[in-house]
């Protein structure tokens, strides 16, 4: 029985040694599960603002697109209104030139104001008749 009561007591001891190292161990483990789940925390918080920052460039991408397309279209219509435009400048143009020969020509009725048209341009001191390209 002195034998049961020492090795129930040897047993005893082990078992709180033991249970010491386990504590002991826990001490030194918690530290490194708390660093880990801080870790994992701002790991989520990370993904979450990549995400963010991964939409707000999409939706970037898209406005940009949207506006190269208003951009090239806007180009377009200054192009054609360009062309408008210079057409109506050169018709105002050619009419009042026109105008303004009809009236030399009432002026001086016996004027040749054939080489006063619009087609004819100046080189060195002689009218000539322009050639289109």
């Amino acid at each position: 029985m002195a034998r049961l009561c020492y090795s129930e007591e040897d047993l005893s001891k082990q078992l709180h040694a033991k249970c010491r190292e386990v504590t002991e161990l826990e001490a030194r483990v918690l530290p490194q599960r708390i660093q880990v789940f801080e870790l994992e925390k701002a790991a989520e918080v990370s993904k979450s603002k990549i995400t963010g920052l991964e939409r707000r460039s999409i939706s970037r991408e898209v406005q940009l697109g949207q506006v190269e397309a208003e951009l090239h279209q806007q180009a377009k219509r200054f192009e054609v209104a360009e062309v408008e435009l210079t057409g109506d400048v050169l018709d105002a143009y050619d009419a009042g030139f026109g105008d303004a020969l009809a009236q030399a020509a009432c002026t001086h009725p016996g004027m040749d104001i054939t080489p006063f048209m619009v087609s004819n341009c100046v080189e060195n001191g002689q009218i000539f008749l322009k050639v289109l390209h």
